[in-house]
């Protein structure tokens, strides 16, 4: 008897590239969660399609619930610093810096 044993494995990927109007949109339809979706999809549309893929649109739920909120609060962030009447942009290193004058003036300030 042979110890070993093919078992062959299929993995298939894909990237999928959304708007910021289709990741809002896709955020929206996931507030109402998994449980609620599915119970209202199976009540007016069946349970003979959607039901062999839970599993995939419970994983999916979770996916878009935790990854997609960042990337729009990014986006609304970003947003609102172009919007300012008078912005100011700069780098980590730039803030970084200007965060240890503030501290070093900060602390020179007290020891008077």
């Amino acid at each position: 008897m042979s110890r070993f044993r093919q078992q062959p494995h299929v993995e298939t990927r894909a990237t999928i590239e959304l708007s910021e109007v289709e990741m809002r949109a896709l955020y929206a339809l996931i507030c109402y969660g998994i449980d609620p979706f599915l119970e209202v999809f199976y009540k007016y549309m069946g349970k003979h399609y959607m039901k062999p893929h839970e599993a995939g649109m419970r994983s999916l739920f979770k996916t878009i619930g935790s990854d997609i909120p960042a990337v729009l609060r990014r986006a609304d962030v970003a947003r609102q610093a172009f919007a300012l009447h008078d912005p100011v942009i700069r780098s980590k290193e730039d803030h970084e810096a200007l965060l240890d004058r503030v501290r070093k003036q900060a602390t020179q300030g007290a020891g008077r």
